[in-house]
């Protein structure tokens, strides 16, 4: 098996060497990644998933130790990675990111149980909506407690040192914001919008458009059934969308929608939910549907290095 790294930039260049029923297939490696991560999770249920966030056990299983290896790849890298024009982008797990600038680091739906240990090195953090699969308390109290800035539609965020200064207030709200709002936080500027988690969580997932000079990053948390007519950006295409293709979201739509240069699926596996993960069957029906708008898309798997 390829590095990682190696994998997630070259997956889709080795998935479009082949065509299946007018769609571009699955690679051989990339296939193979796919079902070894399947029977590695199937393993895990989401109540011994839920004890480990609390205890750390991993108890052998491979699945929660990639996850501990994860964290900890993404936390030295930080530290240690030089950046240019392009900002780096970590998947730590599912749809949680962490994003290095030249000047700033901060999360987008940061989840994991030792996340609370990036706060001290975050400048602010970006939580998509209220599902404990997006953010937990924690993390939250870690980044509050120490005056730092917590975007979302939903939690309060008195303590964000960046917006007090000179008596400014976090759009006069207490941390949050349900409208599309533009703003900017030291060399990142942010736009706001909302999107459907589904047909009946309506209007519930703020979706964040970023861009860090001439470089946009879209992230859309939980976009699901009825999204596709929301999304967009204004700053014209994403250099990198981190998309997850569930909650009965067209797929093939919604790529050709958004038009981005890059696509990565995010929210994989997501040991958690007992039912409705995005699992085997559903990357390898999404996979080709994106791929067939979109020239250059690829898996986020635990730990990986996307941009």
């Amino acid at each position: 098996m390829m590095d990682r790294r190696d994998f997630v930039v070259g997956a889709s260049c080795a998935a479009l060497s082949a065509m299946a029923g007018g769609l571009p297939a699955i690679g051989r490696e990339e296939g193979e990644a796919i079902a070894a991560w399947q029977k590695e999770t199937d393993l895990v249920s989401a109540e011994k998933y839920e004890a480990y966030m609390q205890d750390g056990k991993t108890d052998g299983l491979v699945s929660l130790e990639k996850r501990e290896r994860a964290f900890e790849k993404g936390f030295r890298e930080v530290r240690e990675v030089k950046v240019g024009e392009v900002p780096a982008v970590w998947s730590v797990y599912n749809m949680g990111y962490v994003v290095k600038t030249r000047e700033s680091l901060f999360s987008i739906d940061l989840v994991h149980r030792r996340a609370a240990e990036f706060a001290p090195l975050l400048d602010f953090a970006l939580i998509t909506h209220n599902h404990d699969d997006h953010w937990r308390q924690g993390f939250y109290r870690a980044m509050n407690s120490s005056g730092k800035t917590v975007v979302s539609n939903f939690l309060d965020n008195y303590g964000a040192a960046d917006w007090r200064k000179g008596g400014k207030s976090w759009f006069a709200a207490g941390g949050y914001t349900r409208a599309v709002k533009e703003f900017r936080i030291k060399d990142v500027e942010i736009r706001t919008s909302l999107v459907d988690h589904n047909n009946y969580l309506i209007d519930f997932t703020t979706a964040f458009e970023i861009r860090v000079g001439g470089w946009v990053l879209y992230h859309t948390g939980d976009c699901g059934s009825g999204s596709e007519g929301k999304l967009g950006t204004a700053w014209g295409r994403p250099d990198l969308w981190l998309f997850f293709p569930g909650c009965g979201i067209s797929v093939a739509k919604a790529v050709g929608v958004v038009k981005p240069k890059r696509v990565v699926f995010g929210h994989l596996w997501e040991l958690g939910h007992k039912t409705g993960r995005l699992n085997e069957p559903l990357i390898r029906a999404a996979l080709p549907r994106a791929r067939s708008q979109c020239g250059d898309v690829a898996l986020a798997f635990w730990g990986d290095r996307v941009s």
